[in-house]
């Protein structure tokens, strides 16, 4: 018997709602983190030890592709299961329905706590993203959130959570990090970026860097890269601080663990900054590692693709829930972690509407 195979028939899906044996769920959403930049998937710099040192006891997808090349569709789709043209976020001002349950709303039903904490406002209260959490916490406000630092505010915010838990509750605590995001922010302490390069000193908009770079040198492409590492690296330190509270507190082998990222960022490969515009790789493949209560078989590798619409029916099946009348349109990934087929392997959809600024539909 495989190892996951015992982790999950130990995790007793026949158990009532509410029974305090199931596991914890911890999901981090790190924001426009490319698959490549992280370690275990082939990073050329030590950009995320805390990242990959969960992934050193966990499964880690390699192929793991976002519904969409930005952030509102790529984490609606991956707390409902449905794709953007059916849940309904493919404009920036595009409101979550009510009618769209979420895993809060799922987890929350079934008995757990649930915290939520976002640094952005695009996965916030105002869209309707703060649905089935008993808490929700909004870091950066208006009117420029892309030029604050949070990620050490979302990891303070969810050790106050983790701290006040009380009994033997399960819980729910989704954090969404936002640092890797643009603008980029150098953070000099890590040291991969020069003091500035040509025009270029860090932290400048992504309209300027784009008009900017239209002729820019090699050298001023390179420390943008170099500043985003940077970035990367930061957040991961955050990281790592959560998940050794998580130890701290003894809740850490009782807890699901989740890293994936909305969407990844493109620089100039295909003549553009940023993101939201296109599908290549740089843009919806993404990172996405596993740590199930009980796994003890050391990193593993699933090759086939999947699609982050099916992240929520995966969580639920390794909670051992299966919730009456839940319907998603992609199905749930535990038969690649058993070694079975199941339909839709090898299947990942993504879509983007390319005038993400369209005003909200009635």
């Amino acid at each position: 018997m495989l190892p996951i195979i015992a982790a999950l028939g130990a995790l007793g899906p026949a158990c009532g709602p509410t029974d305090a044996t199931r596991p914890n769920v911890l999901l981090i959403v790190v924001d426009t983190l490319r698959w490549d930049r992280v370690g275990s998937y082939g990073s050329k710099r030590d950009t995320t030890p805390s990242i990959d040192l969960l992934a050193s006891d966990a499964i880690r997808f390699e192929r793991a592709y976002a519904t969409a090349p930005w952030t509102m569709p790529s984490v609606a789709s991956m707390i409902t299961g449905y794709f953007p043209s059916s849940h309904g976020v493919v404009h920036l001002k595009d409101i979550l329905s009510d009618q769209s349950l979420t895993l809060a709303e799922y987890l929350q039903s079934a008995g757990y706590r649930t915290c939520g904490i976002v640094s952005h406002l695009m996965l916030g209260s105002e869209f309707n993203f703060d649905q089935g959490f008993d808490r929700f916490v909004q870091l950066a406000q208006w009117p420029d959130p892309h030029q604050a630092i949070t990620s050490y505010e979302v990891t303070r915010n969810a050790e106050v959570f983790l701290r006040g838990l009380e009994g033997d509750q399960p819980f729910l605590l989704f954090v969404h990090y936002f640092d890797p995001h643009y603008a980029y922010q150098p953070h000099p302490m890590v040291g991969y970026a020069a003091p500035s390069a040509g025009r270029l000193k860090g932290g400048e908009s992504i309209h300027a860097l784009r008009s900017m770079l239209k002729e820019g040198t090699p050298e001023e492409i390179t420390f943008v890269e170099d500043v985003y590492d940077e970035e990367v690296r930061y957040t991961d330190a955050a990281i790592g601080r959560l998940l050794g509270t998580l130890k701290e507190l003894d809740l850490y082998h009782a807890t699901l663990v989740v890293v994936v990222s909305d969407h990844g960022e493109e620089f100039l490969s295909h003549g553009w900054l940023g993101h939201a515009r296109t599908l290549y790789d740089e843009l919806v493949r993404v990172p996405l590692i596993l740590r199930i209560p009980g796994h003890r078989g050391g990193a593993r590798v699933v090759e086939t693709p999947v699609s982050l619409a099916s992240l929520t029916p995966t969580i639920l099946e390794l909670v051992g829930l299966d919730p009456p009348g839940a319907r998603f349109q992609a199905s749930s990934r535990v038969p690649l972690l058993t070694g079975e087929a199941s339909p839709g392997d090898g299947i990942a959809y993504s879509e983007v509407d390319l005038n993400v600024l369209a005003a909200h539909k009635k």
